[in-house]
Parts: C-alpha cells; structure tokens; sequence
C-alpha cells in the first residue's frame, strides 16, 4: 500500500492527456488479495481502478480514488494444445506471450503498437487491436476461456464446472437480468441493425453490445461484455485465447500514390489477394518521417502523395511468390517506394517507418505541449472522402503538424496532433475540433469514434452521439447490472459531464532538455531495472513535472523523495533509450543531476589522477571485507582480488590485437579462474592470432566517473586512455579488445582506434578459426545493458549458440542492475532487477555466462541455491575449444 505524495505523483500518469492524483495505491499479489480489496471497497463504496501497464490512451488507467496495480506475480503463462490456445494471467506483456508461441509458428490475435509493452490485462479490458488484427483476431473473437472478479468480490473460472455452477446459482438474478436486456436488444430491430453495422468496424465505444446478439448464454454474455470494459466491470484474473497462424513465408512493400482516392481504390483488391496488413500514411505523415525513408529510397513523396506499407504472408516460398507477383501486376501503374522484399531487415526498417510516425510528431513538439492519438473507422468505400475531411478540420483548427495514418483494410486511420492545454483559449480550440470530429464521423460516415484506444475518458461525453438514446441506456443498464455500486473506474465510458473530456488535463511543463521530449507512453518500463523497485524513467520525469504544480513546502517534501526514488537508485545505463519513441536516455538526464550535486570534486580529480593507487587500495579493501561480505545476505559477495596473469606460450603473428584490461577485472577476480586476459591470450593463440596485454598505468574509459557525476575527470580518463592505446595499437594498426562491455560502449568512439568489445572480437575473428565441441547440457545467458547498445547482443547470442544448443536467456531481466558498484552500494536495485532469475535456473545447470565482471558478481549472487556462478563466456569458448588447425 504506497501512501506517499511522491510515488502517487509518480503513477498519476498514463500514456493518456490526462492526469489524476490517486489517494492510495494498492499493489495487489493474488486472486484472493485482489477479491478482499474488492469486497473492502464495495463495503465502503470507494472507487478502484485498475491499471496493467499503463500504455493507455484515452485516460482509462488513471484514478483519484484507489489505483490498483499488479505486482510481477501475475505473469503465468500456459501455452495449451500445441499452441492452438494460450492461458495468460493479466500481467503478461503481449510479445512475451508472442515469443512463448514462436516454436510453434502461433501468435496472440491483437498486435497493438504497444506490444513490447502494453500487458494481457490491458489488451483485454481495451479489446486492443493493431496492425495485423482486424476485426476478427482481437480479443473479443479468440477468447476461449476467461477467469475474473466481480465488483462484490466474486470469482469466477469459466474453465472450472464447479466454479460455473456456483456462480449460476449465487448470482441468477444478474445472469436473469443480461438475459432479459439481450432479448430486449435482439427485439429492436432498429437498435440490433446498429449494433451489427457498428461491430462490422473495429469499435471500441462504449461496451461490446454485439455480445448481445452473438451470444445466448448470460454467462456467454457476461465474458464478452468485459472485453472491452476497461475495468468498469470487472478484473480479469487470466484469459486463454485462441491463437493465430504465423505465414511462413512474408514479404513487404512501400508504394506511393497520388491522392488518398488513388490510394483506396486498391484495398478491396488487396484484400481479396489476402495480404496480411495495409498501412496507409499520408503526405504530412511521410514528411515526419523522411529522415528513416531516404535510408531505404532516394524519391521523394510529392504534396498529397499517400503511401501504403502492404504485408503479405502465405504458408511457403512458392505461394508467396505467386502472390507478390500478382500484387506487383496490381500496382504497375504505382510508384514503387520499396518493392516487395521477403528479407527481413528491409521488412523490420518499412515498418520501423510505420512505427515511427506517433513518436515523430512527439519529437518536434513545442515545449509545454502533449501529443495526443485518436483513432476512427469508417466503411472502407469512405475511407478517401474521410482521410480529406480530417484534413480539412485540422487546417480549419489549426493544427497544420497533424498526420493521418492507419490500418486501411479496416477503414481505421489515427490522427496525431500536438496541443497545448496551457489558456482557455487552447481549451477552448481542442473542444471545437473534437465536436467537429464526432459530427464528421458520426453523422456523414457512419463510422466509430473509437477504433482502437478504448472510449475512456476522451470520449465518454460523445456516447451518446454514437449510439443514441438506446444505445446509451443499454449501456447504462449494463453497468446497473453488474457493477451496481459504480465503484469500477467510474468516469470511464459512462459519465454524465458533458465536458469530462476537457476537465484533469495533464500540463507537461519542461524538466530538462534530455527529457523534455518524453510523451509519458511508458514503452521504457519493461527495459528498466528499477521498475518493481523504486521508479520507471516514464515515472521519474513524471513525478518532476507534476511536483513543479505543487506548493512550495510538497515540492520540498518530493525533491527530498527524489533523491533516492529517482537519483540514487536509477542504474544510468540508458537501456530505456533504446525501447523510447523519441529515444530518450533517462539515465543521461539522472547523470546530469549527479553532476549538479556533485560533492567530492577534489577526491574524484584525486583519483582520477591516482587511479593505480586507488586499485591498489580497492584491491586491499576487498581482501580485507570479503570474509565480512559473506556475512551480508542482502548483498552480493565480494569476489576475490583479481591476480595478475601469467605468462603463457602465445604466437608470433602478423594478425595482432591490443588486449586493454578494464577496471573491473583489474580488481575483481574469478572464483577458481585463471585471470581472464591468460585465457583470451590463450584463445587467440589457438586462432593465430598475437594478443598483446597493453600496460594499463591506471587507465581508464571513464565511466565510473561520469555515472558519479563527475563528466570532467572522465572526459580526463578518456584522453588518458586514447593516447595509451593509441600508441599501442601503433597509431590505431592493430585493434583494441575491451574486456567488459560497459567500458567497450564508454570507449567504442575514440578517435582513430578500431575498438572491439571482448564478445564482438571473438565472435567475429576467434570463434570461426577454433573447433569446438558444444555442451549437451543448458548454458545460461545474460547479455548485459552494454551489449544490448553495442549490437543488440547478438555477437555474445552468437558464441552461446555455439557453446551450447540449450541456450536459456532468463526471460523478464533486460538489465541486471548491478550498474557498476551499485550492487554492492544500493543491493536492493540488483535484487529486485534479478528477481525472476533464480526460478528460471534450471536444476543442477553448471554453466553461466555474460560479458562484464560486476554483472557476473550480481547475477551469481541472485542465481538461488543452484549456486551456478556466471563468468566471461571467454572461459566457456577456452574450455570448449582447440584449434582448427591442431584437429
């Protein structure tokens, strides 16, 4: 239960324009928690809202009331049937379901944008959709079976007769009462006929009233109206979905056209081939984007010109051939951007362009405004008179940056736009445009005003312009029925103020340039290490944009917070950068603040200037503390001192490479292990190569430094260090292997030398020239922050393949959190990161690897009671191999 100002102005945000402070936040471990909160509320009449990952859009997961949120134990998945169905338990993030599929060539029905982020409870309670989904694969088709909690407390299995039976019997009148509304519903042929048309789009105002005509059972009934629902119904505990076929074989195209009529005529062609997506953007939408477009062409889209990103996917390389070649027939008369390419780089960088285009408009924004996404659907043969009139509304209002671009198979578009809520005036400017967007859609196109994003907030006021009085009171009486209290995330869907949408708009003042940028969509979270722990970087700008609203003596009280929830326990190592829209380094931000508060200036100098001494002192010290350390369960170990290597026999060659030994394993040393540079020596040799071990004389890259606060005495380091190896390396002749990949990223861009993180050289030089005999038993994998920057991890994924066939990355661990020495100053950062990683060990498994010494210290210490400790996967390839040429 988290009370405080300061982490409620944390989670008072979502990806939404609004914001909302919460009295009490509530995090909640199991079913039976979450039913005694329920009955709790329920008894007091106070309002819960539930929020999963909080990516969404429209407002739905933010409460000043209770917000409940889950904690990371609600992340179970059962893949069922060979992966016909998959049982997911709400706290599961949609391509973590995706990747537990992959074996068998299935996937969830829904693929929002958010996938990587975004979790099953949020995917189900919006009935969230995407680019590859349809109308037919979101969550409201594909559900199977599903397990939740009532507003009384009440749980109910659909998978479990017993349970069923209990709540047929405890709850008849509710069941009686859907019962009687779906006859009433079926028995209006006016309200049935709106009904079917409206669900032929994808549609998400209001609740899912189709469930009233395609099912019978009450219970049916009940499911399928919490899909959808945005936790004014229900919670849902788990769901099992039914699954859909990956194609086999894929390509993707980019084609240009002249006007959006142009472009639309060919969708209902394109869906009869039966491609897999069509991406429609606008002109404004690729000007946003032009920088990633000239990587792939060198034309320029003229004014007006509309693109369409096709995807196409058939069950094998032949059928997919023939089908491109009749799509290639189909659009002769078009320009051909990107051609239909079946490579998967090219495919990954076209929808990259796609992906980018919400997060593009977000880069450029004026200081102090939001970004804000609404989506539409109209009929297909609309869709070009549609895409036009949001054109002209968006010069009428004002908003001359505003893109438009969709799902076009399923007449969806999303329009983007930036808007400051800073005068009445702007206030007053949102709320014109958007009584001109429902009149627009709803009147001339017959369409939905949410397609995707959920009603929530934004649109609650326009129901009624959707669905009319009938509609709108069989909503009600939904609502009546199952949540008779009105405790679930009330104002969410159904809300009687007609200007709810304009009222708790987020300000989004300016913190600090680095982050300033940041649209709060909560894609960094899943990335950071310090999520269960303290804050995410979504929640550290968050809180310090919203405490600059606050009093005088509260902004004192969360600066004072701040300090350890966003400062001292944030691990700095950027990796939220690289899962960012806008590719914000929140740990860039925290080192300027570090360096603001810098209190030792001459001791940093000192040591910068001492940096041998200082070793030599370290090296004392951990001597001398690690019998103490053993004693400290809450931290990890200290290692033993690193020993100096020994000489050994190596080759005279005129391949040769500079091997720097960084800091952390000039100090920390290996449990019953040779020194790591005897052994990389010893490798190189094997593969003809001359390693020469560069006299360190207390070099260093400089990230201890910077990561304190002191930018100064690193950018010191660094000239140091180039100079060093640059003489070395004979004026940058021969490479430079780094032996821990955080100071392979610090030094990757010294001038003039070819520098190699360890992993990387070996992969790309050592490994091919070596025979190595694989493990038959699983290797354990941690590829650590730095690699994931360097090259995603993939020269380190490359030599554990070759190590070993059962190659375990523990899943829910992106980065360790040991961030240099915090593991041993803030131990309960490392704890916390590390906390899914014992139960993923496999019994009895001996082998552990990784790229950068304090990782390894961390990762051993939370390995559980495997005891598996964790070296330099050089140790490994060492024990594996010999030489090519010997065998």
């Amino acid at each position: 239960m988290i009370t405080s100002l300061s982490q409620r102005l944390a989670f008072s945000t979502d990806a939404s324009f609004y914001h909302k402070v919460p009295q009490l936040v509530v995090q909640v471990a199991t079913v039976s928690e979450l039913q005694a909160l329920v009955r709790l509320a329920s008894e007091h009449q106070v309002p819960l809202t539930f929020r999963a990952a909080g990516t969404s859009l429209s407002g739905q997961a933010i409460s000043d009331s209770v917000l409940v949120m889950l904690t990371r134990d609600w992340q179970q998945i059962e893949v069922l049937e060979q992966g016909d169905k998959i049982k997911l338990q709400p706290g599961v993030i949609g391509a973590h379901a995706n990747h537990k599929l992959a074996p068998y060539r299935r996937k969830i029905g829904p693929d929002p944008a958010s996938i990587n982020t975004c979790q099953v409870g949020g995917i189900a309670a919006n009935n969230a959709s995407g680019m590859c989904c349809g109308v037919k694969h979101n969550s409201y088709h594909t559900l199977a079976a599903i397990s939740f909690v009532l507003a009384d407390g009440t749980y109910v299995d659909t998978t479990d007769e017993t349970s069923v039976a209990a709540f047929r019997a405890s709850h008849s009148e509710l069941l009686q009462g859907l019962a009687e509304l779906a006859e009433q519903v079926r028995n209006d042929d006016e309200l049935s006929h709106t009904i079917a048309t409206q669900f032929r789009l994808k549609n998400t105002m209001g609740y899912g009233l189709n469930a009233l005509l395609d099912y019978h059972d009450p219970l049916d009934i009940l499911c399928h109206l919490l899909i959808g629902s945005e936790g004014t119904l229900g919670f849902i505990a788990d769901i099992t979905y039914r699954t859909v076929a990956v194609p086999k074989a894929s390509a993707t195209g980019l084609y240009l056209f002249p006007d959006s009529h142009a472009a639309c005529a060919v969708i209902p062609a394109l869906k009869q081939l039966g491609v897999e997506a069509v991406e429609l953007m606008d002109d404004r939408s690729l000007l946003s984007v032009q920088p990633l477009l000239a990587k792939l062409t060198e034309l320029t889209p003229p004014p007006g010109a509309v693109a369409l990103l096709i995807d196409l996917g058939r069950d094998d390389e032949a059928a997919l051939q023939q089908a491109q070649q009749e799509l290639e027939h189909l659009l002769a008369d078009f320009t051909a951007l990107c051609p239909m390419r079946s490579d998967p780089v090219t495919s990954q960088a076209l929808w990259q362009i796609r992906k980018g285009l919400f997060p593009a408009v977000g880069a450029v924004r004026a200081s102090g405004t939001t970004v804000i996404i609404e989506d539409v659907a109209v009929p297909l043969e609309a869709l070009p008179e549609a895409v036009n009139a949001l054109q002209q509304l968006f010069d009428q209002h004002g908003y001359a940056e505003a893109i438009i671009f969709g799902h076009a198979l399923d007449g969806n578009v999303h329009f983007v736009f930036t808007q400051s809520f800073a005068s009445a005036q702007e206030v007053e400017r949102y709320a014109a445009f958007m009584d001109a967007v429902s009149t627009l859609i709803t009147e001339r196109f017959a369409g939905t005003l949410k397609a995707e994003h959920g009603t929530g907030r934004n649109m609650a006021p326009y129901l009624y312009a959707q669905w009319g009085g009938a509609g709108l009171a069989v909503m009600q009486r939904i609502k009546a029925l199952i949540d008779p209290r009105g405790i679930l995330n009330p104002g969410v869907i159904l809300n009687d103020d007609p200007q709810a949408h304009l009222r708790d708009l987020k300000a989004m003042p300016p913190v600090n340039e680095t982050v300033d940028a940041c649209i709060e969509c909560g894609f960094c979270e899943p990335q950071c290490p310090s999520l269960h722990y303290t804050l995410s970087p979504r929640q550290r700008i968050a809180l310090m944009r919203r405490a600059s609203q606050r009093p005088p003596a509260e902004q004192q009280e969360i600066a004072k917070d701040f300090q350890h929830l966003g400062i001292d326990s944030c691990a700095a190592t950027g990796l939220c950068a690289t899962a960012c829209p806008v590719g914000i380094d929140t740990g860039a931000w925290i080192k300027e603040l570090r360096a603001e508060q810098a209190r030792h200036p001459r001791v940093a100098k000192w040591l910068a200037g001492h940096q041998a001494g200082a070793e030599r002192i370290a090296r004392f010290a951990l001597a001398a503390g690690r019998p103490l350390s053993k004693l400290q369960q809450r931290r990890p170990t200290f290692p033993p001192v690193a020993k100096a290597p020994e000489a050994t026999r190596t080759v005279e060659s005129s391949e040769k490479a500079i091997y720097f030994t960084t800091c952390p394993n000039r100090v920390f040393g290996t449990d019953g292990q040779e020194p790591l540079p005897q052994v990389v020596e010893r490798l190189c040799a094997r593969a003809g190569i001359q390693l020469i071990v560069a006299p360190t004389n207390g070099a260093c890259c400089g990230q201890p430094y910077l990561s304190k606060g002191y930018p100064q005495e690193a950018q010191t380091k660094q000239r140091e260090l180039r100079e060093l190896l640059w003489k070395d390396s004979e004026q940058g002749r021969y490479p430079v292997l780094f032996d821990a990949s955080p100071c392979a990223l610090q030094a990757k861009d010294l001038e003039g030398l070819r520098s190699y993180e360890l992993a990387t050289y070996l992969a790309q030089y050592v490994a091919k020239k070596l025979t190595l005999k694989p493990l038959d038993e699983p290797l354990l994998l941690h590829v650590t922050c730095s690699s994931r920057h360097l090259d995603q991890g993939s020269s380190l994924r490359a030599l554990a393949r070759l190590c070993s066939e059962q190659v375990i990355e523990p899943e829910q661990i992106q980065c360790c959190g040991f961030a240099g020495d915090k593991g041993f100053t803030q131990p309960e950062l490392n704890a916390s990161a590390l906390a899914p990683l014992a139960a993923q060990v496999p019994s009895g498994c001996q082998h552990a690897v990784s790229n950068s010494r304090t990782c390894e210290i961390g990762l051993s210490h939370h390995a559980g009671s495997n005891k598996v400790q964790y070296r330099h996967i050089a140790y490994l390839l060492d024990a594996l191999s010999t030489s090519t040429a010997s065998t």
